[in-house]
């Protein structure tokens, strides 16, 4: 049945009060960890069978919460959508990209802004680059964040340094039923992060455990001294608590520009290496030589 469409369907609801539901965990962890997110996303529904699924899905995507019937029509056309995008440009688009263009543009509900509207239309667009769990931004900006920095130290003849940070464990913890648990940890260890760099500084969320951050006008020597405050603080104040319950430990790997690589792909491979080195060397270690 092809149902009406106005915005009598829509409200805007609270973005984050709900986000502990597991079903809205799920879906955030598969949008935006997912190399094919659309065709997972609906493996996650059929698996899930959560009559509200779709109903979950624009509320954490958009902000807006809408009727599920009418939230599965939306699906159906954004999927169709986003393969007429991706024909078009030639290339693939993130999801995040099309649902936002969809209902600014395609279905105009937003075409006219109230005051109303302009408050979800600045929500929609920071979907697009904010983690709605941990206010960081989303991993798949770090490239370009990178790009830009490196562009802005070699300009001025600064160095800058990549830090890359992962929870071993916290998925196990997640599989095993713990979410609730989990959450929690990813919530204090973002919460951690962001009390602890300066206003310059980037912070990403890649993945469910894993973080990275651009440090601004700082040498190697400099990012290993913040590292080590880092590494202490989360274990002091978050798997201290409830990590060591699951036996979780940190990896760290950092990477400075100019002395490890000289443009963003080099950097960004070379501080994964180091990252992935420290969780082979042990627990709570820092590499920050390949």
């Amino acid at each position: 049945m092809k149902l009406p469409m106005s915005k009598e369907h829509f409200v805007v609801y609270p973005l984050v009060s709900e986000v502990e539901d597991q079903t809205m965990l799920k879906i955030y962890d598969t949008v935006f960890s997912s190399k094919d997110p659309i065709k997972d996303v609906s493996k996650l529904y059929a698996k899930l069978k959560d009559k509200k699924f779709f109903e979950k899905f624009f509320l954490l995507l958009t902000g807006m919460k809408i009727e599920e019937e009418l939230a599965e029509q939306f699906w159906d056309e954004i999927v169709k959508y986003h393969k007429n995008l991706t024909s078009i440009l030639g290339r693939d688009i993130h999801i995040t990209a099309t649902i936002s263009e969809y209902f600014l543009n395609i279905k105009r509900y937003l075409h006219n802004p109230s005051v109303m509207d302009l408050v979800l239309t600045e929500k929609i667009k920071d979907k697009i680059i904010q983690d709605i769990i941990t206010g960081m931004y989303k991993g798949h900006l770090f490239e370009k964040f990178v790009t830009r920095e490196l562009n802005r130290s070699q300009r001025h003849n600064h160095k800058f340094s990549l830090l890359m940070l992962q929870i071993n464990g916290l998925e196990s913890a997640t599989i095993s039923g713990h979410t609730s648990i989990a959450f929690q940890i990813i919530v204090n260890t973002a919460s951690a992060i962001n009390s602890s760099k300066r206003t310059e500084d980037d912070a990403f969320r890649f993945s469910v455990s894993k973080f990275g951050m651009i440090l601004p006008l700082t040498d190697k020597k400099g990012a290993l001294l913040f590292a080590n405050r880092l590494l202490h603080k989360i274990n002091e104040e978050v798997l201290n608590l409830s990590g060591v319950v699951f036996g979780l430990t940190l990896s760290m790997g950092i990477q400075t520009f100019p002395d490890d690589g000289n443009d963003p792909k080099t950097l960004i491979t070379n501080v994964e290496k180091a990252c992935y080195k420290s969780k082979i060397l042990g627990p709570n270690q820092i590499v920050y030589q390949l």
